[in-house]
């Protein structure tokens, strides 16, 4: 090595000016995925448990016959109510109730849930049943991850316009009358 490398070295190992800002550019992304990660589990987990715990109740109240005139819209309103975290919940959730007859019947495709990007809504099942009926409950709320394109928000399974879809699934058999 020449001279002038050798004195190029030691004046260099010499200066820490900047070494914090080295440290700071390698340790803030990650700590910033991991806030912001932990951000976006919790709200998704709040919102999941919220529309989980909105549909048991409406559930229950359909199944014990306190549920007057059940209609899709009704049964809305009645998780939406009850699921206060939910934002814009009546114009976002798709709701299906299937009667099943036995294995044979039970639902074997995906959730319909509603595309925000146009007015065309899914198809949706909705048959309450009758007494002693068996009735598959399936629930899906459609919402924007809050950090889309960071941490955890690129992880999170999406559909065509970036929206994450919360389903919550229940069964329950009517009560006799």
């Amino acid at each position: 090595m020449s001279r002038l490398s050798r004195s190029l070295i030691r004046f260099l190992r010499r200066d820490t000016r900047g070494a914090a800002a080295i440290e700071f550019a390698l340790v803030v992304p990650i700590l910033l995925a991991i806030i912001f990660s932990t951000l976006e589990a919790g709200w998704i987990m709040v919102q999941t448990i919220m529309l989980d715990r909105a549909l048991d109740m409406t559930v229950r109240e359909l199944r014990i016959g306190s549920f007057v005139d059940p209609t899709q819209e009704k049964m809305r309103d009645s998780i939406c109510d009850k699921a206060v975290v939910l934002a814009d919940c009546r114009n976002t959730l798709a709701l299906e109730l299937i009667p099943i007859a036995g294995s044979s019947s039970y639902p074997t495709d995906a959730a319909r849930c509603l595309d925000r990007s146009t007015d065309i809504e899914p198809a949706l099942r909705f048959n309450p049943g009758r007494r002693t009926e068996m009735v598959f409950v399936r629930a899906c709320y459609v919402v924007a991850p809050l950090t889309p394109r960071f941490a955890l928000g690129l992880l999170l399974a999406k559909d065509a316009n970036g929206d994450v879809r919360l389903i919550s699934k229940s069964g329950f058999v009517n009560e006799p009358s």
